[in-house]
């Protein structure tokens, strides 16, 4: 499966046609930058990684990094977090996790009889390396973990520690890795910029 239809069929996922509140990002940080102003494409704020007969699609739902993307990618994130908020609640709450990481995942299979291991699916940074606590079935036949030749599987993945989108990490996968966050620091710093720049021309032109 190529990028671009991994990138489509996340998209499609992510944009379901229910109506629902938006998560409140009271407790969240958002870097100070208003909804509905970003220019990124979703493929800027994805991880895409390949291990043997499997394709890895991850994409940190983090507000950092959310208001940094287009409007349409962006409400659809938030419907798809507000559907599951009462699971996140739940398993960070029994694991006594105070500021959890969350990203989509899609397992993409290239081959029959694809095996994968959710708990896999790593995060290292600083030295240390972050495993997923638990996850979050979008499929049903997630649980099978064995994929077939075009076949698709996604979960919502909940970290001990919120993603750090704002510095450099690295995305392994048994033996696969994928240090490519750091290359796309600049960009999203100058997204940030023109946002925070364009909201403050804005308020002072209220202002007078």
């Amino acid at each position: 499966m190529s990028r671009r239809a991994a990138l489509a069929l996340a998209a499609a996922l992510l944009a379901p046609a229910i109506a629902g509140a938006q998560v409140s990002s009271d407790s969240l940080r958002t870097d100070g930058l208003p909804v509905d102003k970003g220019l990124l494409s979703l493929s800027n704020a994805t991880i895409n990684l390949t291990s043997g007969n499997l394709q890895i699609v991850f994409i940190p739902l983090d507000e950092r990094l959310l208001r940094l993307i287009t409007k349409d990618s962006y409400h659809s994130m938030e419907r798809l977090l507000t559907q599951q908020q009462h699971a996140i609640d739940s398993i960070t709450s029994e694991r006594g996790i105070s500021a959890p990481g969350v990203a989509f995942v899609s397992f993409n299979g290239l081959a029959p009889n694809t095996r994968f291991e959710p708990d896999q699916v790593a995060l290292n940074y600083h030295g240390q390396q972050y495993r997923p606590v638990a996850w979050i079935p979008l499929s049903p036949t997630f649980s099978n973990q064995q994929l077939d030749p075009r076949q698709q599987v996604q979960a919502l993945f909940i970290y001990r520690r919120d993603i750090p989108v704002r510095e450099s990490f690295t995305l392994t996968y048994l033996a696969a890795t994928s240090d490519d966050w750091g290359n796309r620091l600049q960009r999203f710093d100058t997204e940030r910029l023109r946002i925070q720049g364009v909201s403050r021309t804005r308020t002072d032109t209220n202002h007078h």
